[in-house]
């Protein structure tokens, strides 16, 4: 049996005609039946009644000519997906995300994203939330990973899937009154010195957004883009940091205890994909990859 029988017999069942469906497919007519014959042979059993008018499928035929469908339709569907593996590997990627990707485990996920496309050019351009939205907006990166806006319904250009939703958590000095506690209330930093990550790096907003609801506002005593620096100044017991989980476990300072926080707010980490990009292979194969591995 060959794939060009099977695109024969769909094309007379089509035409209810061999003369017409010999055009259609461009052979000859004694072709057309000779193959179709052959086929029949092979098989063992007639497909069609002929007649000097008209074609039509014996009962066996209507239960072959499914089985050839699904067959050519599979065939179409594997060369397309094999057409856009290529793509990929001669394609290009530009992935925005904010600097902490690291304690979230997203490098992993690129890195076993390049692994599986190891001809794929990436490129990776760290910077705030708000920035990384102007570039995805601007077609300047191809997706972002980045802190979602709080009126994020109001870019109606962007789509946001959520990836992880992280609990906000308290980092303290070692000797710290706090320090000794299993859990904490967030009023209870009410009167506490903060040290935060910078307001464009979209953790401040989250950190605000928090202390307001508790009815305060943080005494906020310094700022930095770099969580190491925000780590050493609470371990030399110049303040208090809310941070994430993922990010707070991931220091390595004996001198800085965790304490869980009562109902603590969430921050969430998304994926962002453009709707005016049209979406590449590269793109697509991302996207899948990613939702494969961290879609709630």
């Amino acid at each position: 049996m060959e794939l060009h029988q099977l695109e024969y017999i769909l094309a007379v069942v089509k035409y209810h005609h061999f003369s017409h469906a010999a055009a259609e497919i461009c052979i000859s007519q004694s072709t057309l039946s000779q193959q179709i014959g052959k086929l029949e042979e092979e098989l063992g059993i007639r497909l069609f009644k002929r007649t000097t008018r008209t074609v039509s499928l014996t009962p066996a035929g209507k239960e072959f000519i499914a089985y050839a469908a699904n067959i050519l339709t599979e065939i179409t569907l594997a060369k397309r997906a094999m057409q856009e593996f290529i793509s990929v590997e001669r394609g290009q990627l530009v992935i925005g995300a904010i600097p902490i990707i690291g304690f979230l485990g997203l490098t992993s996920v690129i890195a076993s994203f390049q692994r599986a496309y190891p001809n794929l050019h990436l490129e990776i351009r760290e910077d705030a939330s708000d920035q990384l939205l102007e570039a995805l907006q601007t077609s300047e990166i191809d997706v972002a990973l980045l802190t979602p806006p709080s009126n994020y319904e109001q870019y109606d250009d962007i789509h946001f899937y959520p990836l992880i939703n992280d609990d906000l958590v308290l980092i303290v000095n070692q000797g710290h009154p706090l320090s000794k506690k299993r859990m904490v209330e967030l009023v209870e930093l009410k009167n506490e010195n903060h040290i935060c990550m910078k307001a464009t790096y979209g953790m401040l907003r989250v950190n605000l957004e928090a202390c307001h609801r508790a009815g305060f506002n943080p005494n906020i005593v310094y700022q930095s883009s770099q969580v190491e620096t925000i780590s050493a100044l609470v371990a030399e017991g110049l303040g208090v940091s809310l941070l994430t989980s993922r990010v707070a476990k991931s220091l390595k300072k004996a001198s800085i205890r965790i304490v869980k926080i009562h109902n603590a707010p969430k921050r969430t980490t998304a994926l962002a994909i453009s709707q005016n990009n049209n979406h590449s292979p590269a793109i697509t194969a991302f996207c899948k990859f990613v939702f494969d591995r961290f879609a709630l």
